[in-house]
C-alpha cells in the first residue's frame, strides 16, 4: 500500500537554515500493528513447512514439494529443454488411447500402469482416464490416475508452466483424498499469486496444525491486500477467518478491532456519488467541504489525466474527516495533513473555501490514486511521492545548496527510498520527500513525463524497478541514479 501523507506544519528554525520541503510520508504494508508480520514472505516460509514430499503408489510417481520462495514470473524458473507433453508425442510405438477401435477390456489399465511405472505420466493419465470410463467406481484406478497427474504436475512445475500444473493437480485432488495433492495445488496457486484460491484449497485441511498456521498467514495477507485496496469489508472478513484459526493472535485481534470501529464510523458518514468520485464526509457540517473538494478532485482528474494520459476507469473514493477524528481513524503521524491508503483521506472540518494548501493536498493524493492504478500498487515510494509532489506544483528551486551538500556525502541511494516513509522522523521525512521530488523532476526534465508513466506501466506488468527503468529509459537504474546525483553537483 502506498500512502501519501501531506503535512500542515511549519518548518523549524533549523530547517530554515537547511531548507527542506514540506513533510510528507508514505507507508507500505498492512494496517498498524506488527508491520510486515503478515507479509507474503512469511506465508511462503510457512507453506514450505507443509509436508508434501510423499511417495505415491509407484516408485516413479513421487510428487515432490514445490519450492516456493515468492510468486515468480515463469522466466525465473529454469525450463526443462524437453517439455514432457512434447516428448510424449514423439515416443515411437506409443499413441494416445483415443482410437476408433476400442482397446480390449483391461488393456487401457494395463498400459496406463505400465506408462506410470516408466514415468510417462501424461500418457499414463490418458490410458487411465479411458479405463475409468469402464470402471468409474474403481478406487485403485482413481488413485493411479491421481498419481499420474501428480507426476505430470511436477514436470510442468519444473518447466515453469504453473497453469498446467494447477490443472493437473486440481484433477488429482478431486480424484484422491490424499492431502499431498491439495498441498501441492496450494503451492502452485501461490506461485500464480492466487492466494484466495490457495486458501480455499487448504481450508478443508485446517485440522492439521501446520496447515492451519499456513492458512492463517494466507488469510492475514489477503486481509492486508484488501485493506490496502480500500476494501475494508473484505479485509474484516479475511482477518476474522484468520483469528478464528488462532484466537491468540494479538495482531489479528487488534487490527480487526480497529477496522470494525473504523467501519462503523464510516457507516455513519454522508455520501455524494459523482461520475468520477465517491465522496464521503463526517457530519453535515462538512457538506460544504465535500462540495469544494469534489470540484478540486475534478480539476485534478483533468490535469493529472492530461499529463499522464490516464483516466481511472473506476470511481475514486475520498473520505473527509473532522480534524479531531482524522488522526484517530487513520492512525497517521501527527505531522500528517492528508493521506492515501487506497482511498483519499483528508481532514476537512471547518473548510468553507478553496485554499492553495487544500488544492495541493487534493492534487497530491489524487496522483497517488492514479499511480496505484497504473503500477498496480508496485511503484517505489520515491517515484510515487515525487510524482505526487510534481503534480501538486512543488518545486526544488531554492534547495540547490542543500541538495548539493546532501548528494556530496555519497550516501544517497534511490533504493533506500523505495520503502515506506511513514516511520521517518519529521526531519528525515522532509529530506526523503525533497530527494524524491528532485529525482522525479530530473527524469521528467530529461526524458519526459511519458517516460515516468512508462516506468509505472512496466512495474504494473510485473517488472522489477531495475527492469522497468531499463525498458523505459534505456539506461540502468544505477546509471539514472548516478546521472541524477551528478546533476545536483553542478
Amino acid at each position: 500500500m502506498a500512502i501519501g501523507v501531506v503535512h500542515s506544519t511549519r518548518m523549524t528554525d533549523n530547517a530554515k537554515k537547511n531548507p527542506a520541503p514540506d513533510k510528507r510520508a508514505s507507508k507500505s504494508g498492512p494496517p498498524p500493528g506488527r508491520s510486515g508480520k503478515a507479509g507474503s514472505v512469511l506465508i511462503v516460509l510457512l507453506l514450505l513447512a507443509i509436508p508434501t514430499a510423499l511417495y505415491y503408489f509407484y516408485s516413479r510417481a513421487k510428487i515432490e514439494k514445490i519450492d516456493v520462495k515468492a510468486p515468480p514470473a515463469a522466466k525465473e524458473v529454469e525450463a526443462d529443454p524437453l517439455r514432457y507433453n512434447a516428448a510424449v508425442k514423439e515416443t515411437p510405438g506409443r499413441g494416445a488411447p483415443e482410437s476408433k477401435a476400442p482397446a480390449p477390456s483391461g488393456e487401457n489399465e494395463r498400459q496406463g500402469l505400465a506408462a506410470l511405472k516408466e514415468g510417462e505420466y501424461l500418457l499414463a493419465a490418458g490410458f487411465l482416464r479411458e479405463a475409468l470410463k469402464d470402471s468409474t467406481g474403481s478406487f485403485d484406478l482413481k488413485r493411479s490416475l491421481a498419481a499420474a497427474l501428480g507426476g505430470a504436475a511436477e514436470k510442468e512445475t519444473r518447466s515453469g508452466d504453473f497453469l498446467k500444473a494447477k490443472e493437473h493437480l486440481t484433477e488429482a485432488a478431486a480424484l484422491s483424498a490424499d492431502p499431498a495433492y491439495s498441498m501441492n495445488l496450494a503451492n502452485v496457486q501461490i506461485r500464480l499469486d492466487d492466494l484466495d484460491g490457495a486458501a480455499k484449497t487448504l481450508a478443508p485441511l485446517s485440522a492439521d496444525p501446520r496447515t492451519r498456521e499456513a492458512l492463517k498467514r494466507l488469510y492475514t495477507e489477503l486481509g492486508n491486500r484488501s485493506y490496502n485496496s480500500g476494501d475494508s469489508s473484505a479485509a474484516i472478513e479475511y482477518y476474522d477467518k484468520g483469528l478464528r484459526l488462532d484466537p491468540s493472535d494479538a495482531y489479528l485481534s487488534e487490527t480487526l478491532g480497529k477496522l470494525r470501529k473504523d467501519s462503523a464510523f464510516e457507516g455513519r458518514m454522508s455520501r455524494n456519488d459523482g461520475a468520477h468520485f465517491i465522496i464521503k464526509f463526517d457530519g453535515g457540517e462538512n457538506a460544504v467541504a465535500g462540495y469544494l473538494i469534489g470540484l478540486l478532485l475534478e480539476e485534478a482528474y483533468a490535469k493529472v489525466g492530461a499529463d499522464l494520459n490516464f483516466y481511472p476507469g473506476d470511481r475514486v473514493e475520498a473520505l473527509l474527516y473532522s480534524r479531531e477524528s482524522f488522526h484517530d481513524i487513520t492512525r497517521s503521524p501527527s505531522w500528517a495533513g492528508a493521506l492515501f491508503d487506497g482511498r483519499i483521506k483528508i481532514p476537512a472540518g471547518g473548510v468553507y473555501e478553496k485554499t492553495a494548501e487544500l488544492e495541493k493536498a487534493v492534487f497530491h493524493e489524487y496522483t497517488h490514486a492514479v499511480v496505484k492504478r497504473i503500477s498496480k500498487g508496485r511503484a517505489p515510494t520515491w517515484l510515487n511521492e515525487g510524482l505526487a509532489e510534481y503534480e501538486e506544483g512543488k518545486e526544488t528551486s531554492g534547495y540547490g545548496d542543500y541538495l548539493r551538500e546532501v548528494s556530496s556525502t555519497g550516501r544517497v541511494r534511490l533504493k533506500s527510498l523505495e520503502g515506506s516513509f511513514m516511520r521517518l522522523s519529521p526531519k528525515s521525512a522532509e529530506l526523503a520527500y525533497l530527494l524524491s521530488l528532485s529525482a522525479t523532476r530530473y527524469i521528467i526534465r530529461d526524458f519526459g513525463v511519458f517516460s515516468v508513466k512508462r516506468i509505472l506501466e512496466k512495474l504494473g506488468e510485473g517488472m522489477t524497478m531495475d527492469e522497468a527503468v531499463q525498458a523505459s529509459l534505456y539506461m540502468s537504474y544505477d546509471e539514472i541514479e548516478k546521472s541524477w546525483l551528478d546533476s545536483l553537483k553542478r
